[in-house]
């Protein structure tokens, strides 16, 4: 596959000279590089095109998600990283970002998923991961995301706002500032608070994001014990007996797997 081009390394300093706005996010940019991110989400999606695009996909889906750790809460936000040229590289426009986002179907969701879950083994391999012989505690939580128009899957919340309702699964990282983020299930905003089949569904995507060592290995030492918390939401006998079920295939016979609830 070839590689798309992407502008010199940046150099850090404590000079004071040549300072660059939104410098940090650059390093991000090309983390997405570095771990395979880009490469594998191209390699995901590159299907979907008649000929081979002017920007790559995976490097327009890095993008996308450069911008929100910047703190866009809209796709205009790459725009952002459009007007900085001369530190991003090319960056693609606003219309190409959003037929990437169309691109990403339900028939190649599964592969977009599976391409974040080999850069974060890539990452981990490199040094990110969690100390070893440590508990991963993972965090499910909802969240009310406000829509401010007649979009899609928007609706009345029970906050008496308007919106969606996404459930999101967080490994939980003191060191890494809002954890790291391992999966999500977009919902009408009139979802319930504790839909146990949500909560299973987002249980399965996070434990499928974990790298090969956070896994049970038959005959090799036994991976990290898995933590699941929620609040009130996730105290459901279907959650739980879940959790249960999927701690069962440990090397040692015991529970890896378990739950936990939070007030």
């Amino acid at each position: 596959m070839k590689r798309s081009g992407r502008a010199r390394r940046v150099k850090v300093s404590a000079d004071g000279r040549g300072v660059v706005s939104h410098a940090g996010t650059a390093l991000l940019r090309e983390l997405a590089t570095e771990t395979g991110l880009a490469d594998a989400v191209s390699g995901a999606l590159l299907g979907t095109y008649r000929g081979f695009p002017l920007h790559m996909p995976g490097q327009v889906f890095a993008d996308l998600a450069v911008a929100i750790a910047d703190g866009a809460d809209a796709v205009t936000g790459i725009e952002v990283l459009r007007d900085r040229e001369a530190l991003f590289g090319p960056v693609a426009s606003m219309p190409t970002a959003w037929r990437l986002l169309d691109r990403i179907d339900e028939a190649h969701l599964p592969r977009v998923r599976a391409a974040r879950a080999v850069a974060r083994q890539r990452a981990w391999q490199a040094g990110a991961a969690p100390g070893p012989g440590g508990e991963l505690r993972i965090d499910f939580d909802a969240t009310i995301t406000i829509a401010h128009s007649e979009k899609q899957n928007a609706s009345a919340t029970w906050k008496k706002t308007f919106g969606f309702h996404p459930l999101l699964a967080f490994l939980d990282r003191p060191e890494v500032a809002g954890g790291e983020g391992l999966a999500g299930l977009l919902r009408a905003g009139n979802a319930g608070s504790n839909t146990a089949k949500d909560h299973v569904t987002v249980l399965d995507l996070a434990l499928a994001q974990r790298p090969a060592e956070a896994r049970p290995r038959p005959g090799g030492p036994r991976s990290p014990r898995v933590l699941a918390r929620s609040d009130s939401a996730g105290a459901t006998h279907v959650f739980a007996a879940a959790c249960r079920q999927r701690g069962q295939g440990s090397p040692s016979g015991s529970r890896s797997m378990s739950a936990s609830r939070r007030s």
